[in-house]
């Protein structure tokens, strides 16, 4: 192996470890923190965080070999790596740092060095790339983008949490003892360190740091949309991620392809691409025995949304990283203080897009404020870039300003929906209040939560997934008339309150207090309902592992409706915990609308192996949505064989085979998308 090579090795393997840990650990901190979208842009800003840390350390490491190997032995003492007790804290992303530092902080700092050190080793070795090694950070790009596929389609599939855990242990400790080769040894003598070049200026140093936190800025958004309307999960995670660093893969290669190739062709490739994508997928969903030509077209227009997203964050990516790649500095100071401007750069975007905007939008909501947050420092790192030439065009510079002000309000009055009374965004993802057509909607993103009659005579009316036609009508109807306990995981507008009768005692667990708030004073289904109503604000499966001599005759979970899955409500050890909480012939029931998932298969293998009956009833006609009338999919479970027996004679439901099913039961150890696509 030539030494350059091992100086690459060393650069993808150190890359690769890092980010299989941080999917890794967001993953499993998503069931202490509800589920939620925006865990991976906590995760993301605290590892932002780390790896300026790594390489400001890195600026000295390359002096002290032998106190950078003490570095590399220090993640052995936290292993195996686990996550601590919950930590209380008012803040949700207060509590995930902590939960973070504490579990993967060290382990993580140790793999952050990896780049700048082993550019300084290259950069005092006698090989004749010393004096540009610029490739080893398209090798360590490559090799978080090697993380990203992976972590998702090979790791996170096939193997347990456990066994990963293993993997990981053995790969860093063979990517330690690797490191320890690659260090210069004592007495050696190695060529000096390339001359200290032009000392970089202020400006060099801003424009650094904005080129950098553009892109990174862009890439939470993109994420955060997707996460929320589709699954806070690493398969989604990933495709904007590994975009990210594939810019920076081909802009920092030894044979750069700049964007000045790539214009002629962007176009027709990104044509050729949407078509690759979509025609089979549309295909398959056109000959869905499930799907209608309108369901259809709208995944379709979500798949060219998720498409068109990508590619622009692939365009904005390769400018501005581009500009990056050519304003690298030569001198080994100046290369390793680049590096550590370009991991600032990082950690602003993401603490721009995680806090700053939430905090500041907090009570508009709207997800679009990303974007105009996005195209500020956008547009503030290309003034820096270009201000000269912007000196001598300043009409033309002032009516593209106008243009692009212009711009951004439309983006803001795009995503401030007609008819909106409320909206707020937190940790968990942003919601909106809107009154159009004569009743109030309640909206998690883009998914409907629940609505109700602005006329009061028919507020006392269950709508949307919860009519009474519905399949969860039609469950309350045929086996409803003997309970007296209920306990509903989710909360939304409260609908479900509607079904309550005198002497009834329903239990609403709901992790948000945002949503119990909205809930309380913008539907009136709570303070209508004829049953004892108690709220429990938290995560529904810690609230019920707490809660004692709870008995229910029904169980309802509707907290993943349409847009992201808290897959750890699904899993084996979830469904133990809810047959605890169950009387012996009671029913769980399960809303399991979603565009892009089929849990159904998932339910059946966890049936089966519980020894649970099982039936499922998807609706496609729910009348007009004037009525209230909304399309949805239920799934009831009970270890009374005779109830869900009733649902399949009287109302037509179906059994559910979890012995031919095609998908494996999830648990808190092992659980996969894949199986559960749609398509």
């Amino acid at each position: 192996m030539t030494q350059r090579f091992r100086f690459q090795a060393l650069a993808f393997t150190g890359s690769f470890l890092a980010f299989c840990l941080e999917l890794a650990a967001a993953k499993l901190l998503l069931p202490r923190f509800g589920g939620s979208a925006y865990v991976w842009t906590g995760a993301m800003m605290f590892f932002q965080g780390l790896l300026l840390l790594g390489y400001l350390y890195g600026r000295r490491a390359p002096f002290h070999p032998r106190a950078h190997a003490l570095v590399l032995t220090l993640p052995f003492l936290f292993l195996p790596l686990t996550l601590p007790a919950s930590i209380p804290s008012s803040s949700p992303f207060a509590a995930l740092f902590l939960s973070l530092l504490i579990s993967v902080g060290v382990p993580f700092f140790a793999l952050s060095t990896t780049i700048v050190v082993a550019q300084s080793w290259l950069m005092r070795s006698a090989l004749p790339d010393r004096r540009d090694g610029y490739f080893l950070y398209a090798a360590s790009n490559m090799g978080a983008a090697g993380a990203l596929f992976a972590y998702p389609f090979i790791i996170e599939p096939l193997m347990t949490t456990y066994a990963q855990g293993w993997l990981w242990r053995g790969l860093y400790a063979a990517y330690a003892a690797f490191c320890l080769v690659c260090a210069p040894r004592a007495g050696a003598s190695h060529a000096a360190p390339a001359a200290d070049g032009k000392a970089p200026s202020t400006r060099d140093r801003a424009l650094w740091l904005l080129l950098s936190a553009a892109p990174c800025a862009a890439l939470l958004a993109a994420t955060n949309l997707l996460s929320m309307d589709f699954a806070a999960v690493p398969l989604l995670w990933t495709a904007p991620l590994a975009t990210y660093f594939l810019t920076f893969v081909l802009n920092f290669k030894r044979d750069p392809w700049y964007p000045e190739r790539l214009n002629r062709t962007m176009l027709p490739m990104f044509g050729v691409w949407v078509a690759l994508c979509l025609i089979p997928v549309g295909l398959a969903f056109w000959f869905s025995g499930d799907s209608t030509p309108a369901q259809v077209l709208s995944r379709l227009l979500d798949l060219g949304k998720f498409a068109y997203m990508l590619f622009a964050l692939f365009a904005l990516s390769m400018i501005f990283h581009r500009s990056l790649a050519l304003g690298r500095p030569s001198s080994e100071r100046a290369m390793s203080e680049y590096y550590a401007w370009i991991a600032a750069g990082g950690l602003l975007g993401s603490l721009l897009i995680g806090l700053a905007v939430p905090w500041l939008g907090r009570r508009i909501g709207a997800v679009a404020l990303d974007w105009a947050a996005v195209g500020a420092v956008a547009v503030s790192a290309l003034v820096l870039r270009d201000w000269e030439q912007i000196a001598r065009h300043r009409k033309s510079a002032a009516g593209l300003a106008a243009l692009a002000v212009a711009m951004i309000a439309a983006v803001g009055a795009a995503g401030s929906r007609a008819g909106t009374v409320y909206s707020v965004r937190n940790f968990y993802g942003v919601y909106s209040v809107q009154d159009r057509e004569g009743m109030r909607w309640f909206f998690h993103g883009n998914t409907d939560h629940g609505m109700q009659f602005l006329n009061p005579s028919r507020q006392g009316e269950p709508l949307s997934y919860y009519n009474f036609s519905s399949p969860l009508g039609e469950a309350w109807n045929a086996l409803g008339s003997g309970w007296k306990s209920v306990g509903v995981v989710g909360l939304g507008a409260g609908s479900i309150a509607a079904y309550g009768s005198p002497g009834m005692d329903m239990d609403f667990y709901e992790l948000d207090p945002d949503v119990v708030a909205i809930a309380q004073r913008w539907f009136t289904h709570l303070s209508l309902s004829a049953a004892n109503i108690r709220v429990v604000t938290g995560d529904g499966r810690l609230s019920l592992e707490k809660a004692e001599g709870a008995a229910y005759d029904a169980l309802i979970l509707d907290a993943f409706n349409s847009g992201s899955v808290p897959v750890h409500l699904l899993t084996r050890e979830a469904f133990e915990i809810y047959l605890r909480c169950l009387k012996p012939k009671g029913v769980l029931l399960l809303h399991v609308s979603n565009r892009y998932l089929d849990l159904r298969p998932v339910l059946a293998a966890t049936a089966g192996d519980l020894g649970l009956s099982i039936a499922a009833k998807r609706q496609l006609n729910a009348g007009p949505v004037e009525e209230g009338g909304v399309a949805s999919v239920w799934v009831a479970l009970s270890r009374n064989p005779e109830a869900i027996g009733r649902l399949v004679e009287r109302k037509g439901w179906r059994v559910q085979d979890g012995r031919t099913s095609r998908a494996t039961a999830w648990s808190d150890q092992h659980a996969s998308l894949l199986p559960a696509l749609a398509f």
